[in-house]
């Protein structure tokens, strides 16, 4: 299934925050919340995984970011200023997948 390159669209997060490296995650986030605003993104849900019926638990949280489209994603993770960061975005975070869900 393709993505909708007009239309809104919402990536997944799933993270795991590395408790141990708060100067980390502040630095990831100075730098990427101007990243999501100047494209028009916002976080729309944030859930904390509580409890596990079946299975590992996939991360601590799940965030859902809603996109005007999907080139604002690619403008978002392709910056230089998103690449500059991935040395801290590594060390911020044990868990950090992300993903585009349809709904």
């Amino acid at each position: 299934m393709s993505v909708s390159i007009n239309g809104p669209v919402t990536v997944m997060a799933l993270v795991t925050i590395a408790e141990d490296e708060p100067m980390a995650l502040a630095e990831y986030l100075r730098v990427t919340g101007p990243l999501l605003d100047g494209v028009g993104a916002c976080i729309t849900n944030r859930f904390v995984i509580n409890e596990m019926v079946v299975g590992a638990a996939p991360a601590q949280s799940i965030l859902m970011v809603r996109y005007p489209n999907r080139a604002a994603v690619d403008r978002v993770f392709d910056s230089p200023e998103y690449k500059s960061i991935i040395p801290m975005r590594d060390r911020a975070f044990l868990t950090y997948k992300i993903s585009i869900v349809t709904e």
